[in-house]
């Protein structure tokens, strides 16, 4: 049956959307920061330092939205900007012990969210949504 008969991209956007819910709630209440940014903030952790570009576009985000989330992240002292030793110009994105310590907090919820969508579908469907998923951002169209 095609997407337009199944209602894809509405079901889609649902779904999205009671998943950010949930998890953005149970992360403010944990570790006092939404999913979006717990994503941010674990992408600079799986670094020892990172660009905002790079950040940029891991998240696919633009530039204003970023430097809006990394300048709330040095207000919350979450966050460290850096020269960059190799371009003058250039600033590095590095955790501090404080936001070190919120993506420890966070992960445990992050966890079980994944744990419930792994309940939910199984490995199988997981694997088949998220192939899905990508030939979606992928397509260059």
């Amino acid at each position: 049956m095609p997407a337009k008969n199944l209602r894809f991209y509405s079901r889609l956007q649902i779904a999205a959307h009671i998943l950010k819910k949930r998890s953005d709630r149970r992360l403010l209440e944990v570790a006092g920061v939404t999913t979006a940014q717990m994503s941010a903030l674990a992408i600079i952790a799986s670094e020892e330092t990172t660009s905002q570009t790079r950040l940029a576009t891991e998240l696919g985000l633009n530039d204003s939205a970023i430097t809006a989330m990394v300048r709330r992240f040095i207000d919350l002292k979450m966050v460290a900007r850096l020269r960059d030793d190799s371009d003058g110009r250039a600033w590095l994105l590095k955790l501090t012990p404080f936001g070190s310590e919120t993506v420890q907090k966070a992960t445990s919820t992050t966890d079980q969210t994944s744990a419930k969508v792994d309940e939910l579908l199984g490995e199988k469907t997981i694997a088949t949504v998220v192939a899905a998923m990508e030939l979606i951002i992928n397509d260059s169209d």
